[in-house]
């Protein structure tokens, strides 16, 4: 080596793997935080899918049956959830939930859902349904999808309609809001 030259440098300094790793870091934490958001919205788009999924058996139903909808049982309850040990056939909303949803109708964290039937106490059409109000209610709104006969949707709230076959679906979401569709 000539007198002047710098040696070749082999290595790095403390001050560059420290850069590296504070770069790497920041990454490992944006990916961190924005994870559990990333799965719950994986998760409310399955619940959206279900909601879908329910109307098309719902529409499957009303084309066996006349367009008629199903009917709740004589001890008038409103929450149906799935029961194989119904023997026969029948109208209710019980038997539509084991002959058209099936055992596998559950939310994505592995529960059944519950079917929440309601009929729209709107004085006149076009106005909220007073008995269904899921804006305050906390997920997971114990899985319960509410179903609201003579309703649609009108953002995320069930109206009334003169239309006694037609159905508003509301879930309440994890990530936010209530998601609303109808036949």
């Amino acid at each position: 080596m000539k007198k002047g030259e710098l040696k070749s440098r082999r290595g790095f300094t403390v001050i560059e793997v420290a850069l590296v790793l504070a770069i790497a870091g920041l990454i490992f934490l944006m990916v961190f935080v924005a994870l559990p958001g990333l799965r719950t919205s994986q998760r409310d788009t399955e619940r959206r899918e279900d909601v879908m999924n329910f109307l098309s058996n719902l529409k499957k139903y009303q084309t066996n049956n006349r367009g008629a909808l199903p009917t709740k049982d004589n001890g008038g309850r409103e929450e149906y959830s799935y029961n194989s040990s119904l023997a026969g056939t029948g109208v209710t909303w019980e038997y539509f939930y084991r002959d058209y949803l099936g055992e596998n109708f559950m939310d994505p964290n592995g529960v059944n859902y519950t079917l929440v039937v309601k009929k729209c106490s709107a004085m006149a059409a076009n106005r909220d349904c007073e008995n269904v109000n899921l804006s305050n209610s906390l997920f997971p709104n114990d899985y319960k999808i509410y179903v609201v006969t003579k309703a649609t949707c009108s953002g995320e709230k069930a109206v009334g309609t003169s239309n006694p076959r037609k159905v508003a679906v509301l879930y309440k979401l994890e990530g936010a809001g209530v998601y609303c569709n109808n036949t």
